[in-house]
C-alpha cells in the first residue's frame, strides 16, 4: 500500500496530459468571463488597470481580480488535473509531501539565497538587450499595473497585497509549474533536469515579462532545482512566498515602487557578486547531487 509520504504511481502520463489541457482550457476560459463580469461590475476597465489609482478602493478592487485569475489561471486548473488523474493521492503526486531528503533543505536553501546576486546580474544584462517595440510596451503595461497592485497605503491594504502577490501566487505557480509539470507531465518526456530547466522556462514566458526573462528563468529553475534535492513542493513553495513577499514589504517600508527596469547598480559590482555567487551555488549544487546520487533511493522513487 502507498505510504502517504509516498508518490503515486508514475504510469498515468496520458491521461494527466488530457485531464490538464482539458482543466487549463475550461479554468482559463471561465476565469476570464468571471473577470469580464467583475471588472464590469467595479466599473474597472482590465485595458486601463495600469491607469494610477488614487482612490485604495479601486486598487482593491484590482487586487481581487489579479487574485481570481493566479488561483483560476493556474492553481485550481493543476488541483483538479492531478485529482481526477490520481484522486486521493493527488497531494503527493503534487509534491506536498514531507521532505523525503531532509538532509539536503539547508544546502537547498542556501543555493537559493546565494543564487540572488547571479539573478541580479541576470537581470541587468536582460536590460541591455535590444527588445521589440511590443515587447518594451507590454513590460510598461505590466510595471503601470504592480504600481497600482504595490500602492499600499495601510495596513489592509499591506495585508491584502500579500495576499496577492506572494501567498497566491507562491500556491498556485507553484502547483502548476513544479508540482504538475516539472513533477510530472515533463519528467515523463525527458530526463528530471531538463524538466526543471523546461518548466523554469514556461514559467518566466507566461509572466510575458521580457526585460525580466533570464532572471525569473534562474529563480525558477532554483526553485526547481529546491523541488528536486528535497522532494517536496514545500520548500520551493516558501521560498517563492518569502521571496516576493519580501519585495512587497520592501516597496511598503520605501513608500514607492520601483520597477526592475529601473535597476541602478554597477556593472563591476554585479559582475563581482554574480561570479562569487554563480561559484557558491555551483558547489552546493554539485553537494547536493552527489548526496543525491549517493543516498539510497526510497521506493517512490523506483520505477
Amino acid at each position: 500500500m502507498l505510504d502517504r509520504n509516498e508518490l503515486p504511481p508514475r504510469s498515468k502520463g496520458l491521461p494527466l496530459l488530457l485531464h490538464t489541457v482539458l482543466c487549463l482550457a475550461g479554468m482559463v476560459l471561465l476565469t476570464s468571463v468571471a473577470l469580464g463580469l467583475l471588472a464590469r461590475y467595479f466599473g474597472l476597465s482590465l485595458g486601463d488597470a495600469g491607469a494610477t489609482m488614487e482612490l485604495a478602493s479601486e486598487r482593491m478592487e484590482l487586487r481581487l481580480i489579479l487574485l481570481i485569475n493566479n488561483l483560476g489561471t493556474w492553481g485550481i486548473p493543476a488541483i483538479l488535473a492531478l485529482w481526477l488523474t490520481f484522486r486521493a493521492k493527488w497531494t503527493a503526486a503534487a509534491g506536498l509531501v514531507r521532505p523525503r531528503r531532509p538532509k539536503l533543505i539547508g544546502n537547498s536553501i542556501l543555493v537559493f539565497l546565494f543564487g540572488i546576486p547571479l539573478v541580479a546580474l541576470a537581470a541587468y544584462l536582460n536590460l541591455q538587450l535590444d527588445l521589440p517595440e511590443w515587447m518594451v510596451q507590454s513590460e510598461d503595461e505590466g510595471n503601470a499595473l504592480l504600481a497600482n497592485v504595490l500602492r499600499i497605503e495601510s495596513g489592509k491594504e499591506l495585508l491584502v497585497a500579500l495576499l496577492t502577490v506572494a501567498v497566491v501566487p507562491a500556491v498556485a505557480e507553484e502547483l502548476m509549474f513544479r508540482g504538475l509539470l516539472q513533477g510530472q507531465l515533463l519528467r515523463r518526456v525527458m530526463s528530471e533536469t531538463a524538466a526543471i530547466w523546461a518548466a523554469a522556462a514556461i514559467f518566466s514566458a507566461i509572466h510575458l515579462e521580457f526585460a525580466g526573462f533570464f532572471p525569473r528563468l534562474l529563480l525558477g529553475a532554483l526553485l526547481g532545482y529546491s523541488y528536486r534535492w528535497t522532494g517536496s513542493l514545500w520548500l520551493p513553495l516558501l521560498l517563492h512566498f518569502l521571496f516576493n513577499g519580501l519585495q512587497v514589504i520592501n516597496t511598503y517600508v520605501a513608500g514607492e515602487f520601483v520597477p526592475d527596469t529601473e535597476m541602478d547598480a554597477r556593472l563591476g559590482t554585479l559582475l563581482a557578486a554574480g561570479a562569487i555567487s554563480l561559484l557558491i551555488v555551483l558547489y552546493l549544487g554539485y553537494r547536493n547531487e552527489r548526496q543525491l546520487r549517493f543516498a539510497v533511493p526510497a521506493q517512490s522513487d523506483r520505477r
